[in-house]
């Protein structure tokens, strides 16, 4: 089965809700989308600063996807965003946000 690496680029709506971005996103978001079918597993990144310039977003997740058809289960995902299954938070910048989604072509190196 293919897989496939979704990247999530994002921010907190402002730095007075960060910690509540981080708590629904670790705790509540992440989970959510893990119950999805073809969605595996997940792990967040917060940006650092090694004097390159700013980043457009402060945050990465990257969600392992394995799917025959990565469109629908992309789809599957976004169709629950904002319900029970998938429970949204007003913390979050959906203008900044980015998804990016790639396939696998080599295994890991050192395997």
């Amino acid at each position: 089965m293919p897989k496939y690496k979704m990247l999530v680029f994002s921010n907190p709506t402002s730095a007075d809700v960060e910690a509540s971005y981080n708590k629904w996103y670790n705790e509540q978001h992440i989970p959510d989308v893990c119950r999805i079918d073809g969605f595996t597993g997940a792990q967040r990144f917060k940006f650092a600063d090694t004097g390159q310039g700013p980043a457009p977003t402060q945050y990465l997740a990257i969600y392992e996807v394995e799917a025959d058809d990565v469109n629908a289960a992309i789809a599957n995902l976004t169709s629950k965003a904002g319900t029970d299954a998938m429970v949204m938070t007003a913390d979050i910048d959906m203008e900044t946000t980015s998804v990016q989604v790639f396939e696998q072509i080599t295994e890991p190196y050192p395997a």
